[in-house]
């Protein structure tokens, strides 16, 4: 089966070259990964963000991949509320360090630079609830032991697979997941 990774960073997507490169070498694992940006602080209704990505998600399955989303901080709830909508078509869902709940605890100074990320955080309660319990099973939350940014308690969904890597603070815990800890995603991804 040929698989295809979807990757959405976070609120810096703008800077995400080192990103780029890390997820290139995920290919040596046998999977086709491709960044979908969200320009966060682009002011586009995220709506109209969403629909770009669940196009992508839509042609890629045509071309006959097994698609699966790798959603990074913000860009955890893109990845959750794309497969709220695409359940029948997403394998698998991994959100590192995502912010998944707690929405008020995130500043207006971010709400304000980021207004689709305001959006997708207000869409994801009801899209978790139209994921039932045993399709939560396809999501995996990664959280460090310690992050100030995104605390762990904010990552976890209920019903989804939980893991933790001995790692503290937020960037160097997304660089330790899409580097050493690549294959334990792609595994979960390929399960």
């Amino acid at each position: 089966m040929k698989h295809a990774i979807i990757y959405i960073p976070g609120l810096g997507d703008h800077r995400s070259h080192g990103q780029r490169s890390a997820t290139w070498l995920w290919q040596l694992y046998g999977v086709r990964t491709e960044i979908v940006r969200m320009e966060w602080h682009v002011a586009v209704p995220f709506e109209t963000k969403l629909s770009r990505l669940l196009t992508r998600i839509d042609d890629l399955h045509a071309a006959g991949y097994s698609v699966s989303l790798v959603g990074v901080s913000a860009g955890a709830s893109t990845a959750v509320n794309a497969f709220a909508r695409r359940q029948d078509i997403v394998n698998r869902v991994v959100c590192i360090c995502g912010k998944l709940r707690n929405p008020e605890t995130i500043s207006s100074q971010t709400y304000l630079k980021n207004p689709a990320f305001a959006e997708s955080m207000q869409l994801l309660p009801a899209s978790l609830l139209g994921v039932a319990d045993d399709t939560r099973r396809r999501i995996l939350s990664i959280r460090p032991l310690a992050d100030t940014s995104v605390p762990p308690q904010d990552t976890i969904i209920p019903g989804a697979v939980t893991k933790t890597i001995p790692t503290s603070g937020h960037v160097l815990s997304i660089a330790a997941c899409i580097t050493l800890y690549s294959f334990s995603v792609v595994r979960f991804i390929k399960s």
